[in-house]
């Protein structure tokens, strides 16, 4: 049976298939009501903006996070490690897509589906499971188990031994991690950009969310 895929695509995790901005506030609403005593000398919208401006999205190392948070909040009973331990809970916080789900499941008709993720294994592979999505994608790439962090060049290298079409799409959220290594590779490029970010090197598309991805890919493809 000749094979029909139109392309390999990659995906980054983290507010590419995933909300993780909004598990993590979530989290942070149950880690805050947890430890009140930390907090009760604090306004608690301002301690809010505070820990999110910490976690800059995820993207700040975790191990400096939880120094910082310690840091900027010392009535916390948390060592740096029990505080990641803590932190570990946050894929029981992500919430499954229906409308997603059901794209990919379109989509995997059509393309092969590949995830390309920096973190640990551990915390990206429960949150994929959370979300209902591990099952779309034929292999999953997380940077700890590869043993390269985007933007490295050999994760995506790595990644692309694997691809089974000459045409190969990256979308993700991050232009520095995502999309400009996938440019360096000549790759095509789908930046998710809700907040329309300007960026030096435009991307071949650019959408406000995942769900315009179909739409993207057929003028892309």
């Amino acid at each position: 049976m000749a094979n029909t895929e139109k392309a390999s695509l990659l995906f980054d995790i983290d507010n590419t298939l995933i909300d993780r901005d909004a598990a993590f506030t979530l989290y942070l609403q149950d880690f805050m009501e947890r430890n009140q005593g930390a907090f009760a000398d604090e306004d608690a919208a301002r301690a809010r903006e505070d820990i999110l401006a910490l976690d800059c999205h995820g993207r700040k190392d975790r191990k400096l996070f939880c120094q910082a948070l310690l840091h900027r909040f010392p009535g916390l009973s948390y060592t740096a490690d029990t505080l990641w331990a803590d932190h570990m809970t946050l894929p029981d916080f992500v919430q499954a897509d229906k409308l997603l789900g059901n794209m990919l499941e379109r989509l995997s008709a059509q393309y092969q589906l590949m995830i390309i993720s920096n973190g640990s294994a551990s915390m990206q592979g429960r949150k994929l499971h959370s979300a209902g999505l591990t099952h779309f994608f034929e292999h999953i790439f997380i940077s700890a188990e590869v043993g390269y962090d985007k933007p490295d060049l050999r994760l995506y290298s790595h990644a692309l031994v694997y691809c089974r079409q000459a045409g190969v799409v990256m979308i993700g959220d991050d232009y520095l991690n995502d999309m400009q290594p996938a440019m360096a590779l000549q790759l095509k490029t789908v930046f998710v950009n809700p907040g329309k970010i300007q960026v030096p090197a435009r991307p071949d598309r650019e959408i406000t969310g995942i769900h315009e991805l179909e739409e993207a890919l057929t003028c892309l493809i």
